[in-house]
């Protein structure tokens, strides 16, 4: 390989860890925007990186025959490996790119990943394999549309779809052109129904990565809907175009009656 093509590979490097680290500012600028009251903080107290993720040593076979939904847990804290091995199945990167374990439709990247714990409300980054401090809040029992008469799950994943990410000069263009193309008109209440189902899609699989991460775990683990939307929306101050699609908790599973027990 010739110097000049080795210099321009370490330029395109070079740009593109710079685009990254400005898309990371920018999300903690965003962040302290939203939680005003715990924005002055040191770059090591609001980003906790976590580990890489392990192989599992359940084949997918044995994971699938071992998926259930279980919603009793012990109050044991998961471990950071634990945790970077659900997130990673959930939308970790797996290749080139940026593309992740899961899939999203035309790449749109618009699930955002919330972890909430007894310690406070965090934020799923990807491309830094960490998590983003937001408060310092426990808020799990405001996933619950009861109060939880159980012990409460060491970890609540919060999906969270934002639809001004599924807005590109690539969708504009296909929403544009499509109703040209097609003898039967398609109004713009059908094109919002598409983008609705596609978001909705690109959640339930990670949901179903995470389970089966889980199963691999040996976790308890349950995805749920029944909860006040409006309660975690004000909880983790979302903007009208965010929404909240699924909730998740996980945990060790409940040895006993009084393991789970208030």
């Amino acid at each position: 390989m010739s110097i000049e093509k080795v210099q321009k590979a370490i330029n395109r490097l070079s740009n593109l860890k710079a685009e990254i680290s400005d898309q990371f500012e920018e999300l903690k600028a965003e962040v302290n925007r939203r939680f005003a009251s715990h924005a002055k903080r040191r770059d090591d107290e609001i980003f906790r990186p976590l580990p890489a993720p392990t192989g599992l040593d359940m084949s997918l076979m044995d994971a699938l025959k071992n998926r259930r939904s279980q919603r009793n847990f012990s109050n044991e804290p998961l471990s950071d490996q634990v945790v970077a091995n659900l997130l990673f199945a959930a939308d970790g990167i797996n290749r080139k790119g940026g593309k992740r374990t899961t899939p999203s439709a035309l790449d749109w990247r618009e699930t955002d990943v919330y972890l909430l714990k007894a310690n406070g409300i965090w934020l799923w980054v990807p491309e830094r394999n960490g998590l983003l401090f937001c408060a310092m809040k426990d808020v799990r029992e405001e996933t619950y549309l009861l109060n939880a008469q159980l012990t409460l799950p060491p970890l609540e994943i919060v999906f969270v779809t934002n639809y001004a990410r599924t807005r590109s000069l690539l969708t504009d263009a296909v929403e544009t052109i499509a109703p040209k193309i097609k003898k039967a008109a398609v109004d713009e209440a059908d094109l919002r129904e598409m983008r609705i189902r596609a978001c909705h899609l690109d959640v339930g699989a990670k949901l179903q990565s995470v389970y089966l991460a889980a199963s691999a775990m040996g976790l308890a683990c349950v995805a749920r809907t029944g909860f006040s939307a409006e309660k975690i929306v004000a909880a983790l101050r979302l903007k009208p175009d965010e929404v909240v699609v699924a909730a998740q908790s996980l945990g060790y599973p409940a040895k006993s009656i009084l393991d789970h027990l208030k």
